[in-house]
Parts: C-alpha cells; sequence; structure tokens
C-alpha cells in the first residue's frame, strides 16, 4: 500500500491527520489524483474534503482536477439518468417492470447525490418475455446496437434472433448515438452455465418498489444488492475497482443498518455459490472501512495466500497485461481431447451463438460469414498474446506457470 491509499482510506473514513497531510511531498499529490481515479472515488473525494472544510490544506491545483473530475461526473450521470428516466416512463406505459441494477440503484438511491459515484452505463433487469419488447422500446428512443453502428438502422425484430440469454446475462449493448449511453437490458445476473446459479425469481420475488422522477421502479432487496456488489467486485473484477467496490458495499450497508438479514445473505450465497466472493468483498470492506459487518459471517473464513494476492489487486498500482481469456480457459482442460475440443468450440460455436454475437439472421446464409471473420479473430488472438510476449517480460513466465488472478477466479468458485 502507497501512503497515498492510507490518505485516501482516511477520507472515505471520515478522517485525516493535518499533520500528515501538511508534509506530503508535491509528486505524491498527483498519484493521490490519479489512484483516487483508478478507484472510482475522485467525486467522492472531493466531496469529502470539502465536508471536512480541508480545501486550505490542499493544493489549489490538485483540488481544482478534483473538482473537474467531480464536476464531470455529475454532468455525465446527469445525461445518464436523462436517458434512464425516458426508458422507464416508456416501460412504465406499457406496465413492463423493470429493476434498476448497481450504478442507478446506488447513486440514485444509496449515495442521494449522483455526482459522487461514477457510471459508465445503464444496466436495468427485465422479465425474460417482456425483453423482445424492450429492446423494441429502446429502439424506437434512438438506441442502436453498439457493435454495428453502421447497420444499426437497418436491424429489425424480423432480421434479429433474441434468444440470446442461453449465453449472455444481457443482451447486446445498445447506444445512444447522440448522448453516448450505453443501455445493457439484463434478463438475469449470471450466465447459464455460469460457476454462480442466481435464480431471477428470487431477485424479483425480493424486489423492493421505489420511486424515480414519477416512474414506478423496483430495486434488489439490500441483502440481494450486497450478494451482487461482492460478486461483481470479487469474480467480474477481481478487485480492479479498488476501494471504490468495496466503498459501495460499505454505503448499501451504512444505508440500511439493522434491517439487513445477515441469516438470509448467508443461505443466499451459499445457494447461490458465491459465499467466497461475499466473505472475500466483506472482509476487505470491513478491514478498511470499518463497515458494521457481524463477527459471525467470518467464522469459517480464513486468510490465505487467494486473500493476500485478492488484496494486492486492490492496491495494485502498475497494470500488467492479462493473459489472454481463452488461452486461460484451454490451459485448464485436463486432457488432449478437452483442449482440441475446446478450440473447436471456440472456433467453431453453435449457430445460435454466432447470431447473437454477429447480430445476424439465425435462420440465414450469411451467418456462414460470420465464421470467417471469428477464425480472423482467432488469429488476432494468438498475435496479441505474441505482441504481449515482446512487452511483458513476465508474460512467458506466467503462460507456462499460470497466472495468480486465474487461480483467484478458480478460489472463489470452490465451494
Amino acid at each position: 500500500m502507497l501512503p497515498e491509499h492510507k490518505i485516501l482510506i482516511d477520507f472515505l473514513n471520515n478522517r485525516f491527520d493535518v499533520f500528515h497531510l501538511e508534509r506530503i511531498a508535491p509528486e505524491s499529490w498527483g498519484t493521490l489524483v490519479s489512484e483516487a481515479g483508478r478507484h472510482r472515488v475522485a467525486p467522492l473525494l472531493y466531496s469529502k474534503i470539502k465536508l471536512a472544510e480541508a480545501e486550505s490544506i490542499i493544493p489549489m491545483n490538485v483540488l481544482q482536477k478534483l473538482r473537474e473530475k467531480y464536476l464531470a461526473n455529475a454532468y455525465r450521470n446527469t445525461v445518464l439518468f436523462h436517458q434512464l428516466s425516458e426508458i422507464v416512463t416508456l416501460l412504465n406505459k406499457k406496465n413492463i417492470p423493470v429493476i434498476l441494477l448497481k450504478g442507478a440503484h446506488l447513486a440514485e438511491f444509496v449515495y442521494k447525490d449522483i455526482a459522487l459515484r461514477p457510471m459508465s452505463d445503464l444496466d436495468i433487469l427485465v422479465k425474460e418475455e417482456h425483453l423482445s419488447e424492450v429492446v423494441q422500446i429502446a429502439f424506437s428512443a434512438g438506441y442502436q446496437f453498439f457493435y454495428e453502428k453502421q447497420n444499426a438502422k437497418k436491424k429489425t425484430n424480423d432480421s434479429y434472433c433474441y434468444d440470446i440469454l442461453k449465453y449472455y446475462k444481457h443482451f447486446q449493448p445498445l447506444i445512444h448515438p447522440e448522448t453516448k449511453c450505453l443501455l445493457e437490458i439484463h434478463c438475469f445476473i449470471t450466465e447459464v452455465g455460469s460457476h454462480f446459479q442466481i435464480p431471477v425469481s428470487d431477485l424479483w420475488d425480493s424486489s423492493q418498489p421505489a420511486t424515480l422522477y414519477g416512474n414506478v421502479v423496483s430495486l434488489l432487496s439490500p441483502e440481494d444488492l450486497i450478494i451482487h456488489l461482492c460478486l461483481h467486485a470479487a469474480y467480474d473484477h477481481l478487485f480492479d475497482f479498488g476501494m471504490g467496490a468495496l466503498y459501495d458495499i460499505s454505503k448499501i450497508i451504512d444505508h440500511c443498518g439493522e434491517s439487513i438479514n445477515w441469516d438470509k445473505i448467508e443461505r443466499r450465497s451459499m445457494r447461490w455459490g458465491a459465499d467466497r466472493c461475499l466473505l472475500l468483498a466483506l472482509y476487505f470492506t470491513k478491514k478498511w472501512l470499518g463497515a458494521s459487518i457481524p463477527d459471525k459471517i467470518f467464522e469459517n473464513f480464513q486468510i490465505d495466500n487467494m486473500v493476500c494476492i485478492a488484496e494486492k489487486n486492490i492496491f495494485k498500482t502498475a497494470k500488467k497485461i492479462s493473459l489472454h481469456p481463452h488461452f486461460i480457459h484451454w490451459r485448464n482442460r485436463k486432457s488432449v481431447r478437452d483442449k482440441i475440443s475446446y478450440i473447436q468450440g471456440v472456433l467453431f460455436p453453435s449457430r445460435d451463438f454466432m447470431a447473437n454475437r454477429y447480430i445476424k439472421p439465425k435462420h440465414s446464409k450469411v451467418i456462414f460469414s460470420s465464421y470467417f471473420f471469428r477464425f480472423l479473430q482467432a488469429l488476432q488472438g494468438l498475435f496479441t498474446i505474441a505482441k504481449a510476449v515482446f512487452q511483458d517480460n513476465d508474460y512467458v513466465s506466467r503462460l507456462k506457470k499460470g497466472d495468480n488472478d486465474f487461480r483467484l477466479r478458480e478460489w472463489l468458485t470452490r465451494s
């Protein structure tokens, strides 16, 4: 951990030491700003400094950079919430229920200030039977396919295959060409075949009603939101979002307080296979942010090498080149036959997969051209690995021995 990390954590915990701040070297302030950005807490840090009336201690240029990040995030989130309000209004008119996920839920209903919590896109959860209609509503609101911008307007319900949910937890990303707002329409939280099996019916049954700018929406229950955030921080991103992801968890715990049913969280996380993700994320949240988490949660939690690897990810400053995901999955296959089978699956997946991945009509011969394109992508992947070998001296050894990120993911999926 860098000294700048300690200062960051102190501000997040609403405390700071004037003596230490006054003796920070000029170059350390630049590191603090960059690390606040990497941890996705720069707008929050600016707000904490203002609330603590510590502006006079912070160099003017540093305060200005943080203020710019705060205002930029405020503007961006205002645009995102305007787009969200428009979509939700249209869904309300059709009586289509919707659950707000992650950023939209947290920024509006937990942080209660949309300027404080960075958002990269809009995530909503709808029921599977409503997917086709919701996508058409998004099209009518001006959204287009993100991956095929040139031909996006030509895609219609008649030519596009909507049964993508076997392979993805959300529909193909859509983008609004004017606001550059990215919209992900989920029907599930996890994909079929995932190590984590979260029945979407559980989420709907325990969801809670709310109002967004006069429109009816639903929110995940505090228990489900905590599990989802822990899973997202631990497994999906391996704590790459650093303190920002942990602060989200701490904030919802502080917001809901004693109303949180920790027994329910334990039961649900175990049934869903997410208990290790939950425990690891909660452990760091309590350790670094002092979150009010009952000690009984950690009765069976043991600190080992994997916990140390995860903690290094939180405070890492150097970005290493990740091993190619297909190589990682291929390497994990035990027998030669399994390795060959995996390669065949990557190069020649099912027609359904190709239709959904490359936005082609499912029953058209045009889809076969996508296999050639996929083969070219495979060659590009090999080129990426070769390029990484030359750029990262440690890459070859990680290819041979395996990767700590891969080991961590494997550890997180064990029951």
